[in-house]
């Protein structure tokens, strides 16, 4: 009896040992974790510090500087709103417009750029920040093709702004195609638009998303998409991937989920909003989400315009502030 039970506390201490050096274990694990982290943030601190970026490239940890331009993403500053422009190979496409005051200078913008005209147009919904300046880049630059998403006739918006730009489409001779799923070339890029079959009154969760691929280099342009077509788009298992990431909303918690961010997984992020916005935009909480995932943060509110230029291979990333 005296012989069981000391073999019953042995197998109890040995127990509480196992416990400890598991305890043990995951403590070493957790601080060697720790000391790692620091110490590939000091060595790419320093790299950069003494210009051996080439290192960072070679680790996958930077991306190599463009030497030349296959394709160039203009992220336009329209304050609170949203405009992008793809150049390829002397082709052009033109993602939403920012409101009418800006659209001199998004023309101007344009002009400086060397189109004459587009060859796409896409206005990811039919929102004055996305659209208010597009009826007068289409009178004074023109496109060969103008597209938006079909809209439910309970929610088709009435303001002055739209029946100018219909009128505007009407005149020139154009059509406006609706949105759909589709594949097509700009350039040396490939572009997929993808859309939501989404019936509700807000408008958002209608976007038109964009991915342009350039060889290595990805992008995504999100419009407004809000959390119920980031669940749509997840559930249709779409390529979501993408190096750049137009931040959907500008920047509002009610987009930009854990779930999208990782099927995204963004090296960079940018962010199209106005300076000191009411809407508060971007969110902190968007912010704080972003930056666990993107290696950098871009605004237009604080950086102008941002312009990515890719070769294929290297990417370099510009920004152009009061230009």
């Amino acid at each position: 009896m005296a012989k069981a039970k000391r073999r019953t506390k042995k197998s109890k201490s040995t127990k509480k040992k196992k416990k400890l050096n598991i305890r043990k274990l995951r403590r070493i694990i957790k601080y060697s974790a720790l000391v790692l982290g620091a110490l590939v943030c000091f060595l790419v601190g320093f790299l950069e510090y003494t210009g051996r970026i080439d290192i960072l490239v070679r680790l996958g940890l930077r991306d190599k500087p463009a030497e030349g331009e296959e394709l160039s993403v203009h992220f336009i500053d329209v304050g609170q709103g949203d405009c992008t422009l793809m150049l390829s190979d002397g082709k052009s496409m033109l993602i939403d417009s920012g409101e009418a005051e800006y659209s001199s200078s998004v023309i101007k913008y344009l002009k400086r750029k060397g189109v004459k005209r587009l060859d796409c147009i896409v206005i990811t919904h039919p929102h004055t920040d996305h659209f208010g300046g597009m009826a007068d880049i289409i009178k004074k630059i023109g496109a060969d093709r103008i597209i938006m998403p079909r809209v439910s006739s309970e929610f088709m918006p009435t303001t002055s702004a739209y029946e100018r730009l219909l009128k505007t489409v009407s005149g020139a001779g154009l059509k406006i195609d609706a949105a759909k799923d589709e594949s097509f070339t700009l350039g040396k890029a490939e572009i997929k638009l993808y859309t939501s079959d989404y019936k509700g009154e807000n408008l958002n969760n209608n976007s038109v998303i964009v991915r342009a691929q350039n060889g290595k280099n990805s992008f995504l342009i999100t419009g407004d998409c809000e959390r119920e077509e980031e669940q749509i788009l997840l559930d249709k298992g779409v390529d979501l991937s993408a190096k750049v990431l137009k931040v959907a909303h500008h920047g509002s918690a009610t987009g930009s989920s854990a779930e999208m961010l990782d099927k995204i997984l963004p090296r960079y992020a940018v962010i199209s909003c106005g300076a000191g916005n009411s809407y508060g935009h971007p969110h902190d909480v968007t912010l704080s989400r972003l930056d666990k995932y993107a290696d950098k943060i871009l605004r237009t509110d604080l950086n102008g315009n941002i312009v990515f230029i890719s070769d294929g291979e290297g990417l370099t990333v510009q920004t152009q502030k009061g230009s």
